[in-house]
């Protein structure tokens, strides 16, 4: 089988696994209070946050688990807005940002609050004028995506967030950094966000897992309640095994960002020139170079619907995706390449194709003839025509 479709999952890495073990069976117990067992179980979820936060370059700060990415962008959104006059206050995003982000972004909309979800250009690129033009005194949030998991397009944070701050250092800046702890060396001192967010399952780590990380504790309203062990944000019996899972893989992947980088590049590069060698008519999405991250390939394919060329791959046990992961269920248009520009035809017709630590140079040929026939195939069979 040849596996592409790391953007939507990767499986857990055998250290990962190796470190979870202990916790599913032998260290069973929750840290509780006054007893031995809980006491050890305190000290192992003590050293998983100290792992998280001196993986993204900080000695202290807060660190919330959550039950994955979305979970992690809702609490920060919600626990941001949750007492807030909506009649006087704004919200910032892209066109483009993970639906765990814009979807709770719609739902103050309704409520009362100004929205602006930014365009973006061609490339899925914020102008940062546009951004300054959206920030007012009334801006309680402005949510950003380092790595646009569809088309893998590289947001400038450094330089956004520092415009931020010259306008008003108090506005609260929230980074879905998901699809970029692979591949970015990230140094949360430097970067000057609030919170950043991650899902383990994009990372190696377990699935169900993801994290909220601040460099200042504080700042957030509880949104849910119940039973307070750890943690007032998430309340209830703590994932251990889970917890050090993600802890595991995250400073496993900020050890490796260099050697993945290059990994994965070098994949890319191929798969796009043969690609583009061998099948007419295809368009790609997003930007190339630099602006684009090292592990995402998305074409579109004229005449044909990426939802049958995906379908015809896996028959060949060659798994990729169409559109986005989190809204390839249903057959709208991707909102994503239609907010970089793509018609209706073009955003049914992507294919994304996302290599990770399991491939290699040797799976680009086949890939590549294997997928050449089937778009033959489908458009000689389509009603759309040139």
């Amino acid at each position: 089988m040849i596996y592409m479709d790391h953007y939507r999952t990767t499986p857990v890495s055998p250290e990962v696994k190796r470190a979870m073990e202990p916790f599913w069976s032998e260290q069973f117990y929750l840290p509780v209070s006054f007893t031995r067992m809980g006491t050890d179980t305190a000290e192992v979820l003590d050293n998983a946050k100290a792992r998280v936060l001196t993986s993204l370059g900080l000695s202290q700060g807060e660190v919330i688990f959550t039950g994955g990415g979305t979970a992690a962008n809702n609490l920060v959104i919600h626990g941001l807005m949750r007492d807030a006059d909506l009649s006087q206050s704004s919200l910032v995003s892209t066109q483009i940002d993970h639906p765990s982000i814009t979807t709770p972004l719609e739902f103050y909309r309704k409520k009362g609050a100004k929205v602006s979800l930014l365009k973006v250009d061609g490339e899925g690129l914020l102008d940062p004028d546009r951004l300054k033009e959206n920030l007012s005194p009334q801006t309680r949030l402005v949510a950003l995506t380092w790595v646009n998991h569809t088309i893998g397009s590289v947001q400038d944070i450094s330089s956004l967030v520092k415009m931020i701050r010259e306008v008003d250092d108090k506005i609260p800046v929230l980074l879905d950094a998901t699809m970029a702890v692979n591949s970015m060396d990230i140094d949360m001192r430097d970067l000057g966000v609030d919170y950043l967010t991650l899902s383990a399952h994009k990372i190696y780590g377990p699935k169900g897992m993801g994290a909220i990380v601040a460099p200042r504790k504080g700042g957030l309203k509880p949104t849910l309640f119940g039973a307070v062990s750890e943690s007032v944000y998430w309340p209830g019996g703590e994932n251990i095994p889970g917890i050090v899972g993600l802890s595991v893989a995250l400073e496993q992947a900020q050890q490796r960002t260099d050697k993945y980088s290059n990994h994965t590049l070098t994949i890319r590069e191929a798969l796009m020139k043969a690609l583009e060698r061998e099948i007419p008519d295809i368009v790609l999405n997003g930007p190339r170079g630099e602006k684009r991250v090292s592990d995402n390939v998305n074409y579109s394919f004229r005449f044909i619907e990426g939802e049958s060329v995906m379908m015809f791959l896996d028959f060949e046990n060659i798994v990729v995706a169409t559109g986005s992961a989190c809204a390839s269920s249903d057959l709208k248009v991707n909102y994503i390449l239609s907010a970089i520009g793509r018609d209706h035809e073009m955003a049914h017709g992507s294919l994304r194709i996302t290599p990770g630590w399991s491939n290699s140079l040797d799976e680009v040929e086949p890939l590549v003839e294997t997928l050449k026939p089937i778009v033959e195939r489908l458009r000689a069979q389509s009603t759309i025509k040139k």
